[in-house]
């Protein structure tokens, strides 16, 4: 099985968002659209460097959350591998290679004050104007309140706060007078009654206050909101809970603070749900819910069935997003939140939300799209489900993709749709949907698939970027999010290693994206941007760099507005496949010589073509711009000469030719074509050339190429002369087969 590289993923994507055939990334208008903008540099994530806390496990929990410190150059870990888990203090230098720690901070015996006995360190923040370092400890008594450590950069502590029952997540306001902390408060023992209130923790460090905020205010909170109600005689949550629960049951998970620092937006993960609390006011404004993703929606089209393949379909299901990661941006003075939706389902000892299709379809109401379509089939019993949410229909875990908000309203005004599984069906196909402890293709698809974890936001220049790092099959995507409303896909990386030649599953590497941490090209060592990437599984921190591939600005031509291959054409110019014959002119109706269609094939095997000394033909001038790509096909036995010592480079390339010489050039590339459409027989058949009659018919089965409707019924017309636009668009179906090759 082939995999695709980097360059040809990128481009492919990019088609495909162009012609909108694969991915399904929707946006909702918001009441005044910012105008479409054209696509600026192409990035790649380049790995330079790694650290290693020296263990991997499979359930995680090993290298979590990273944060660097631009005063000293250093970034602080929170490694969980250590029995208790510590802060690994470590020297970026110029980020490459392999990085050492300089110190390792023993938190237990900081926090260890006043009878408070160290359950966990489960976050860390940096804040260089008070040039200190802090960091959320939770107790060893799920139900009692945990701290907040304020340390100098050596990690000596300076001073410690009360925080809310298990503080799960710490950030603070640049200007570092307030530090917050999402204190998720999990009904851990399950036992009815004993449920922790969850809070925000607010410490004004200048009053030296520290103060928890509560959903005690049923009226802030939206009526949609996911809250879960009692449990049943097995300990299954079997309906919705009322707004006066929400004090028990709301979880927050995560926070992000908005740019002028007055307000937070806090992840209320479990509940699908966010938080917008006012900092200085210590005030929850409101409580708001996402909604619930449309699986019959075209756009959303996703693998959901354990069957070993990658099959992309809708189901009359819906997905609660139900974020983990969020981050916030400003554009043009409004701000929008990004969101993670990862999913999560609650697990307790007494006290489960989750359940299976299987068990949940004969409860569904008899007249609703979910009963109907479960009828007479038991493919889906094994997909994860909400037990909680009524019979109306099937509510899954998670909406597998990252989303856009604007953040007064929650109006979701983005969503990626189904790309982040398109995309890694393309790029590591024998591993798609794979999960942490094994390497095996489909394993995740019944639950969250890829489950998007952390989400950060970088400014590039005059480009914002979202950086979304993918828990389960790993690797970290990038989106240009500087229009929030048109989003586009830039690159996807993974350096995982998934398996041994024995099959058997590598947990010693880059496993499990959990924390991300963007450093702006001021920050950086290298002077480019950085990610810092932590994977718990793996035990490591990437180092990624952000390095520029090359500027594309979509090139236009005034003479293809009536042409059926107009975005193939475009596309390929854009990204220097094909060439125009002018300054705006294209001549779509012109004839491909086969020169030009040799050099074509060239480029789309990523060739790298050298200067040649003397021709193997006698009418291709050494020097010639195609001369190059003409022996380097003829030396692989994609193109022929004449049998007279020529090549005829200047005479046009006839149907029957192309399709030999695409074929052949997919077989020398290794990709095996796809037999998408049924093999049909043409009119005409007899006019084939005997070479290139088996080409013909692969092309055709793979859709690279069609027929044409005559009164003869469908011929092949082997003998025409191809032209430029058939050029394009047989170039772009022959890009579409190779990708669906590859998730084979």
């Amino acid at each position: 099985m082939k995999k695709v590289s980097k360059k040809a993923l990128s481009i492919f994507v990019a088609s495909q968002l162009a012609l909108g055939t694969m991915l399904g990334g929707s946006a909702v208008m918001a009441e005044e659209a910012a105008p479409a903008e054209e696509a600026q540099a192409t990035y790649a994530l380049n790995k330079i460097g790694s650290y290693e806390v020296g263990t991997h496990n499979e359930d995680g929990g090993v290298a979590e959350i990273v944060k660097y410190n631009k005063d000293n150059g250093k970034f602080y870990l929170v490694n969980g591998s250590s029995n208790p888990p510590s802060l690994d203090i470590v020297s970026l230098g110029d980020g490459q290679g392999e990085l050492k720690k300089e110190k390792t901070v023993l938190v237990k015996e900081l926090a260890e004050t006043n009878g408070f006995v160290f359950g966990d360190l489960t976050s860390v923040v940096v804040n260089t104007e008070t040039d200190l370092v802090y960091v959320a400890v939770q107790e060893a008594d799920a139900a009692k309140p945990g701290k907040i450590l304020a340390l100098d950069y050596d990690g000596e502590l300076v001073k410690e706060y009360a925080a809310g029952i298990q503080p799960d997540m710490i950030t603070a306001t640049a200007d570092g007078k307030y530090v917050l902390t999402a204190d998720e408060a999990e009904h851990r023992t399950g036992v009815p009654g004993a449920d922790p209130k969850g809070s925000v923790t607010i410490v004004d460090t200048v009053g030296g206050k520290s103060v928890q905020v509560y959903f005690d205010k049923p009226a802030v909170i939206a009526d949609d909101v996911h809250i879960r109600g009692a449990v049943d005689a097995n300990g299954i949550i079997a309906g919705a809970g009322t707004k006066a629960d929400a004090l028990y049951d709301l979880e927050p998970e995560y926070i992000t603070i908005s740019e002028d620092g007055k307000l937070a937006y806090v992840t209320l993960q479990e509940n699908n749900a966010i938080a917008t609390v006012d900092i200085a006011k210590g005030e929850i404004v409101s409580v708001k819910s996402l909604g619930y993703k449309d699986y019959n929606d075209p756009a959303n089209e996703l693998d959901i069935v354990k069957d070993g393949e990658i099959k992309f379909e809708n189901v009359p299901f819906l997905g609660a997003y139900m974020p983990d990661g969020i981050a916030s941006y400003t554009v043009d003075g409004k701000t929008y939140v990004v969101t993670a939706n990862e999913g999560d389902a609650t697990e307790w000892p007494n006290r489960v939300g989750v359940s299976e299709v299987g068990e949940l379809k004969g409860k569904l109401d008899a007249e609703s799209e979910a009963y109907k379509f479960l009828q007479g089939t038991d493919a889906y019993d094994g997909v994860e489900a909400m037990t909680d949410r009524g019979n109306d229909a099937i509510y899954m875990y998670g909406g597998r993709s990252f989303s856009i908000y604007e953040a007064d309203t929650m109006k979701q005004v983005f969503d990626s749709g189904s790309d982040f599984e398109r995309i890694t069906a393309t790029a590591v196909p024998e591993y798609f949907n794979t999960s942490n402890s094994k390497a095996k293709l489909d394993d995740r698809s019944e639950k969250k698939g890829p489950e998007p974890e952390d989400v950060k936001i970088g400014v590039i220049g005059d480009r914002t970027y979202a950086f979304i790092g993918l828990e389960r099959i790993g690797g970290v995507m990038m989106y240009d999010v500087t229009n929030p409303l048109e989003p586009s896909f830039v690159s996807y990386v993974n350096t995982r290693e998934f398996a041994d030649t024995e099959g058997e599953v590598i947990l010693d590497t880059d496993t499990a994206p959990e924390g991300l941490e963007f450093i702006s090209a001021e920050d950086s060592p290298t002077g480019n941007p950085l990610l810092l990437v932590a994977f718990e599984v793996g035990g490591k921190v990437g180092v990624f760099e952000v390095a520029e591939e090359s500027v594309l600005s979509e090139i236009s031509f005034t003479d293809i507005e009536d042409s059926y291959a107009k975005e193939a054409i475009e596309m390929l110019a854009t990204f220097g496949y094909m060439n125009g014959v002018g300054e705006d002119k294209f001549a779509p109706k012109a004839g491909m010589t086969r020169a030009d269609f040799t050099l074509l094939l060239a480029r789309l095997a990523e060739v790298e073509l050298g200067e040649l000394d003397r021709s193997s033909f006698t009418d291709v001038a050494a020097d010639a711009y195609y001369a190059a790509a003409v022996e380097w096909a003829a030396e692989n036995g994609i193109v022929n000469g004449m049998g007279d010592g020529s090549f005829q480079p200047e005479e046009g390339v006839t149907r029957e030719q192309m399709a030999a010489m695409l074929v052949r050039n997919a077989k020398l590339m290794g990709i095996e074509l796809p037999k998408a459409n049924e093999p049909i027989v043409f009119s005409d058949e007899a006019s084939i050339s005997e070479y290139a009659k088996e080409a013909v018919a692969i092309a055709q089965q793979a859709g690279i190429i069609s027929g044409k409707d005559s009164a003869a019924g469908v011929i092949f017309a082997p003998q025409e002369m191809a032209t430029r636009e058939q050029t394009a668009m047989m170039l772009f179906h022959l890009m579409s087969a190779v990708m669906a090759s590859a998730a084979e």
